[in-house]
């Protein structure tokens, strides 16, 4: 299924972002923020690229990837993938699910980056840094740059990666926020028995399920949005979300 390119919304729909989301985010000083002072890559360059191939060789030898629902991805234009997070893992192997099809931008932990060549390699790959456990308006900002620039955007809805054996955490209303922001569907996605993968050579079998999106605006209608509003639509999408995964996976949504 093809969703043709969403626009943003007119008339500073950025600074509406930044309003909506003050009351969490607190702004860092741009000239002293790191990250400022480095490129992150809005579009696929060739280095992205020749990151696809290897990862695509790589990861199989320690994940059996099943995939469906890659026609629910569409081949242009911005949306957000929304998976659940039991692994390191996800980000690469949603990557792979969707691989050749479309190139996934998502934030990664700013420790990362610590290192060198991971932190170049991730960077290229689509990857952008997130202070965790702070206000991180540069992260949010940057989420909407890739949005802007017709791009898939994975954001986690729960915000963290689980802590109760794989099972599903409560959602936090981001996810829902920048949708509605920027109209543009909502991908949920399933990750399944990432999270059982061994430090050993046997291979984990991996189920990654890609979900028909949700137009989050047409439900919500015009804004300005109530919380109320946001906070029931993020519950929708953690039921949509729970319902794709096994039972014993359904967590706080069971």
């Amino acid at each position: 299924m093809k969703i043709p390119p969403q626009p943003p919304l007119a008339g500073g729909s950025w600074e509406r972002l930044i309003d909506t989301m003050a009351n969490t985010l607190t702004p860092a000083n741009p000239s002293e923020d790191w990250r400022d002072q480095t490129t992150w890559p809005l579009h696929k360059t060739k280095t992205a690229a020749t990151l696809e191939v290897i990862f695509s060789r790589l990861l199989p030898l320690k994940f059996k990837l099943r995939t469906s629902g890659i026609d629910h991805i569409p081949l242009t234009g911005a949306a957000v993938v929304a998976p659940n997070h039991i692994s390191g893992y996800d980000p690469m192997l949603v990557s792979l699910a969707i691989y050749p099809r479309r190139q996934l931008f998502f934030m990664a932990k700013k420790e990362l980056y610590k290192n060198p060549v991971v932190g170049w390699c991730i960077r290229n790959y689509g990857a952008f840094p997130v202070n965790r456990g702070e206000r991180d308006l540069w992260a949010v900002q940057h989420a909407s740059r890739v949005l802007y620039a017709q791009q898939l955007l994975c954001l986690f809805p729960e915000g963290t990666r689980s802590k109760n054996q794989g099972k599903l955490g409560r959602g936090k209303t981001g996810t829902v926020k920048l949708a509605l922001e920027h109209q543009v569907p909502v991908i949920p996605t399933a990750i399944i028995g990432s999270h059982l993968a061994k430090p050993n050579l046997q291979r984990a079998l991996v189920e990654v399920k890609l979900g028909e999106p949700i137009d989050f605006n047409a439900m919500a209608g015009p804004p300005p949005y109530e919380y109320h509003a946001i906070r029931d639509l993020s519950r929708l999408l953690m039921e949509r979300l729970a319902a794709m995964l096994p039972p014993e996976m359904r967590g706080h949504y069971a």
